[in-house]
């Protein structure tokens, strides 16, 4: 889609967050009879280049389903149900044929193709004096970044992949391997770093809507605090990905902690001090409207997937997150994927449910309360995802809302903790991993018997001037299980391997899981060259399927098969 931009899906999108009741849909696309707008129609002003953004993400939410399937089908915590077709059968157990519809990369590329398109008449409306630098900024790194995620996504999973920056005309054009070569894995992660580091820093710190103001609409049903959406990517934290993936730990740490430092003082409300100690920093702060934290009376740690977009204490949590209306494409495809009252197609595994079973409480009790009836639940003899599927109700058999929360407080820190660990601050990463800073250090982190320096520098006093993490529960603390025990004396790999476990426990069925253990597989491949394949046959093991762990051992014992067969259909 070079130069015509769909009006169903920009609509679609907008009727689904209220827009159109906000701003003159007419106004904003100028409509003309036709279905598509030629480019020199759709982007004359501010309010077209933000049309084309929302149409953007209006078709990047019909890859949700696809996402999920993915990145979790493909690891160790989602399994088939009997209502799965072959196709699905095959992504599950990494024996995927050419011609499986689940691996095809088209619908990635159209996306791509949408943010070329657009990335190219930006530039466009700055040259003609359309955009001043500010507006042109805002736009274009938004959507460079949301490309740059899709292209993170392509190259986790085909390992070498075509690059195109250009705005072509059709996905066809792709297809000519002599224009457009394929990338390595790593040669791609240097790439989208180059382009995504050479944003300047004032854009990096915000994300588009949060100054923009023909992006900032007084919707109930989409503003959180300061009017700031989370519509849009979290720039500083992906950067941090793509530096984890590269093995740039101090850059990946720097990264996150700038994003594990939001939060204002600018007023000396109470609320205002809450947000300050709880934004993005996995606190609690002992009452029950302040906290995410799990007990046997109330658990609000379910409130992340199930609350309403604008929740406050949601949205301590969340970083990245989309809406899904079951009146408008897609619909809730995540609903209709796990639901046992719609296709039921995938369940959680066996060993999914091992993991919260055998997790140990502070009081000595068994199971892990994110588990049951928060991340699954069980109808009958059938297991289902619960995270996606809360809101529903059969006294409204038809509402299907539902959210799709990309990125989250716990992943930021797990994945700031991974970084950690690798530069030696063990017990940094075990403290918020576990019970958090105050926990483990009382005060301030330490490193080698002193203060360390940023972007290790924590403060965790709960005295009379109280530092800023001094509410910091740490991942498990926050689910109120006993800690992993984690010491100077434990291993860089030991660590590592409590940070992925506690990843499968907080963040299970959320499209984390094959990225974080391919990650780690890349990072062993000559010292554990098998530690994907075992990981992903625990799963059959687990569900008393030995021929299957065989088959899959097998296959994921052979670098090559860690990828997907790459073809545009």
């Amino acid at each position: 889609m070079n130069k015509k931009l769909s009006l169903s899906v920009v609509t679609s999108l907008l009727m689904v967050l209220g827009l159109c009741n906000l701003m003159s849909c007419k106004k904003a696309f100028d409509i003309q009879p036709e279905d598509a707008l030629e480019a020199s129609q759709t982007y004359r002003n501010v309010y077209d280049a933000d049309a084309a953004i929302l149409g953007i993400y209006g078709k990047f939410v019909r890859l949700a389903d696809r996402y999920i399937l993915l990145n979790e089908l493909r690891a160790d915590l989602l399994d088939v149900t009997p209502n799965a077709d072959n196709y699905l059968k095959q992504l599950g157990t990494q024996s995927t044929a050419i011609d499986n519809p689940y691996v095809d990369p088209k619908p990635f590329y159209e996306v791509i193709l949408n943010c070329n398109d657009a990335l190219k008449n930006f530039s466009l409306m700055r040259e003609k004096k359309l955009l001043d630098n500010t507006q042109y900024y805002q736009r274009y790194t938004d959507i460079l970044f949301l490309r740059s995620w899709l292209y993170l996504q392509l190259g986790i999973h085909y390992g070498n992949v075509p690059y195109v920056t250009d705005a072509l005309a059709t996905i066809n054009d792709l297809k000519d391997e002599s224009k457009f070569p394929k990338l390595s894995f790593d040669e791609l992660l240097t790439r989208l770093l180059a382009e995504t580091e050479a944003t300047p820093k004032e854009f990096l710190n915000q994300n588009t809507s949060a100054a923009s103001p023909t992006l900032i609409l007084p919707m109930d049903t989409y503003v959180i605090k300061d009017g700031v959406f989370k519509f849009f990517i979290q720039r500083r934290s992906f950067l941090g990905d793509l530096n984890l993936w590269k093995g740039n730990y101090l850059k990946a740490a720097t990264y996150y902690k700038d994003v594990m430092e939001t939060g204002t003082n600018g007023s000396t409300g109470s609320d205002q001090q809450v947000d300050l100690y709880d934004t993005y920093r996995v606190g609690d702060d002992n009452s029950q409207d302040h906290s995410l934290k799990t007990t046997a009376v109330l658990n609000p740690w379910t409130k992340i997937f199930s609350a309403p977009l604008a929740d406050r204490i949601a949205n301590w949590e969340r970083m990245w997150t989309l809406p899904f209306s079951a009146n408008f494409a897609p619909g809730n495809p995540l609903f209709k994927l796990f639901s046992t009252t719609e296709d039921y197609l995938v369940k959680p595994s066996a060993l999914s449910m091992e993991n919260w079973n055998n997790q140990v409480r502070t009081d000595g009790s068994l199971t892990d309360r994110r588990g049951l009836n928060m991340s699954y639940r069980v109808l009958g003899a059938s297991p289902e995802v619960y995270k996606y599927t809360q809101n529903y109700s059969l006294a409204a058999p038809f509402e299907k809302t539902g959210i799709w929360v990309l990125y989250r407080a716990a992943v930021l820190h797990m994945r700031y903790a991974e970084a950690a660990n690798r530069l030696d601050r063990k017990q940094l990463a075990g403290a918020l991993i576990n019970s958090g800073i105050k926990a483990a250090f009382g005060t301030k982190a330490l490193y080698n018997g002193v203060p360390d320096t940023y972007p290790f520098d924590f403060n965790g006093d709960g005295g009379t001037i109280r530092g800023n993490w001094y509410r910091n529960s740490g991942i498990r603390g926050r689910a109120v299980n006993q800690d992993y025990p984690i010491t100077t004396a434990n291993t860089v790999i030991e660590v590592e391997d409590r940070i992925i476990q506690e990843e499968a426990l907080e963040t299970a069925f959320e499209g984390y899981r094959w990225p974080d253990l391919l990650r780690i597989a890349l990072r062993r491949q000559d010292t554990d060259p098998n530690y994907l394949a075992n990981k992903v046959a625990a799963k059959f093991e687990a569900a008393g399927d030995g021929a299957a762990a065989a088959l899959v051992r097998a296959k994921l014992s052979n670098k090559a098969n860690w990828y997907l067969p790459f073809k545009l259909k």
